[in-house]
C-alpha cells in the first residue's frame, strides 16, 4: 500500500509540471526570430550610437537621404517592407578606420526581440587611416508582434527602443 501512494502522487505532478512549463512564456515565447543581417557599413552618416527601426518605404528613403552615408542602397531597397521591417544598429563616430559591428545572435521574450551584436575596434598597435567613420549593422526582422526591441554588444548598457507595435 505505502508504494501506491507515491505512484498516485507521481502521475497528477508530472502532469501539473509539464502543464505549468507549458503555460510560461505567452506570445512569442520560445519563438525563434528571423532575422539576417542585410549589409553593413563604416559610414552609415549616424553621428551617435543607437538604433533606428524603419516600416516604411518613407521612412527608408528619409533614412538613405542622409549625407555622409555610404551604405549599399540598392540592396536595402530590395527589402519587402510589407514582410520584413528594418533594423538600423550604429556605433556612432569613430576616430579612425577598423570598427564594425555585425549581428551575433537573436532571440526573443515575450514581447521583446533581443539582438546581440558583434562590435570589432581596430587592434591598438594597429595602423589605421585617421577619417571618422560611422559604422552600422542594417537588418531585416519578419513581421511579428514586437512591441520592444533590446540590442546589447555596443556598450555596458542595452539599447532599448519602444515599437509601438
Amino acid at each position: 500500500m505505502t508504494d501506491r501512494i507515491p505512484r498516485l502522487f507521481a502521475l497528477p505532478l508530472a502532469a501539473a509540471m509539464i502543464t505549468a512549463c507549458s503555460a510560461t512564456g505567452g506570445e512569442n515565447a520560445g519563438v525563434q526570430p528571423q532575422v539576417r543581417q542585410v549589409t553593413q557599413s563604416a559610414h552609415c552618416g549616424l553621428t551617435g550610437p543607437g538604433v533606428a527601426h524603419v516600416r516604411t518605404g518613407s521612412e527608408l528613403e528619409a533614412l538613405l537621404d542622409i549625407g555622409g552615408q555610404n551604405m549599399a542602397t540598392g540592396i536595402i531597397r530590395q527589402v519587402n517592407l510589407e514582410k520584413e521591417s528594418l533594423v538600423i544598429v550604429t556605433l556612432g563616430q569613430k576616430p579612425t578606420a577598423g570598427y564594425s559591428v555585425g549581428l551575433e545572435s537573436a532571440t526573443a521574450d515575450r514581447k521583446t526581440l533581443k539582438l546581440a551584436m558583434k562590435v570589432n575596434s581596430p587592434a591598438p598597435d594597429m595602423m589605421v587611416a585617421q577619417v571618422i567613420t560611422s559604422p552600422c549593422a542594417v537588418l531585416a526582422v519578419a513581421d511579428s508582434q514586437w512591441q520592444r526591441l533590446e540590442v546589447s554588444g555596443l556598450s555596458g548598457t542595452p539599447l532599448l527602443k519602444e515599437l509601438g507595435n
